[in-house]
């Protein structure tokens, strides 16, 4: 049985997942999009794995400059997760005009106000179809003070929010 590409997407969407915006840097060029296929894939070594889409600009930029940093947000950044999606028309190497953003030394964009930034040295990238998994080995972990914690989520075709439950 052949699966299309519109029943695959249509059977992803009743799968939500925690909104990233995946950067990188090479030769003075910045990169990044957003991004919900991020998960962990080891403590130990820490490591995690992002899947990017081969066909734009911050595959290439992972790719010749292996680092990357992963920024998790938060339900404040929905304008900014749209900006990264090229929802505005903006490509992936102009998009860091709105937000606060750092390099980590290696260079990679890091968004101060994310719920976490991941640094990451590229491990290897493995090219799957239309997308390359990226295993990234993780160099620090960002977490800015303060205790709001509510995670921006796209679930179904739209931006959610996680509902803790006790």
């Amino acid at each position: 049985m052949t699966i299309s590409v519109d029943q695959f997407k249509q059977g992803m969407r009743k799968l939500g997942g925690a909104v990233n915006i995946v950067t990188s840097s090479h030769g003075g060029v910045r990169a990044g999009l957003t991004a919900t296929a991020v998960t962990s894939l080891s403590a130990d070594p820490p490591r995690l794995l992002a899947c990017v889409n081969r066909q734009g600009a911050t595959y290439d930029i992972i790719s010749r400059g292996r680092t990357l940093a992963v920024n998790v947000l938060g339900v404040q950044h929905k304008e900014l997760a749209m900006q990264f999606a090229g929802m505005n028309g903006m490509a992936e190497t102009e998009r860091f005009d709105d937000g606060q953003w750092t390099s980590s030394g290696e260079g990679a964009p890091i968004l101060s106000s994310a719920l976490v930034s991941f640094d990451c040295e590229v491990d290897s990238i493995m090219d799957v179809g239309s997308h390359g998994i990226v295993i990234g080995n993780i160099r620090s972990v960002i977490v800015p003070e303060g205790d709001s914690y509510s995670p921006l989520c796209y679930a179904d075709g739209t931006w959610a929010k996680l509902e803790i439950i006790e």
